[in-house]
């Protein structure tokens, strides 16, 4: 971190820069927008708590997106989360407001987590295989499989769509 940034412009320019990308990330594994709020909050206070080992842009960047993943991974395995059944409200999503962007990004959102992670980083956050895998904590064989697999599902949700209209 730039000691020439004081820790309240630091923090507050991260938030304004890198909200909705944690919100969207979040979202994608809570599948649930209250959730995904409590995640964002949850990884700027560990930011907070943190700042001092955050060396650059680029770090800071693939540690918040690293952070959003655990902590939405741990709300979903959270015993309030085990015990309770979520409302339905995926409706908000952080695309344009083309009819076939949200029916797309809906259909990425319905495939299983592991899948749906992948694509979302990949296609909407245009990250590299590499730093998918880095922030997933996963292979990169291991991300293109989830890539080709989280594909055809999403072809195969698509072609359903396609013979119901």
């Amino acid at each position: 971190m730039n000691d020439l940034i004081s820790a309240d412009d630091f923090i507050a320019k991260a938030v304004n820069e890198y909200s909705d990308t944690i919100y969207r990330v979040a979202l994608n594994i809570t599948k649930n927008k209250d959730d995904a709020f409590d995640v964002c909050q949850e990884v700027f206070v560990r930011l907070i708590k943190n700042k001092h080992k955050i060396k650059n842009a680029d770090h800071l960047k693939a540690w918040l997106l690293r952070a959003a993943v655990n902590c939405a991974k741990s709300s979903k395995t959270s015993a309030y989360v085990r015990c309770c059944v979520p409302l339905d409200d995926i409706a908000e999503q952080g695309v344009t407001d083309t009819t076939t962007d949200k029916t797309l990004f809906e259909s990425v959102m319905s495939l299983p987590p592991k899948y749906s992670a992948v694509i979302y980083l990949f296609y909407y956050e245009d990250m590299k295989i590499s730093e998918i895998a880095k922030i997933l904590d996963i292979t990169q064989s291991a991300v293109k499989s989830r890539l080709v697999r989280g594909r055809n599902a999403l072809k195969e949700i698509i072609e359903k769509e396609q013979n119901y209209d």
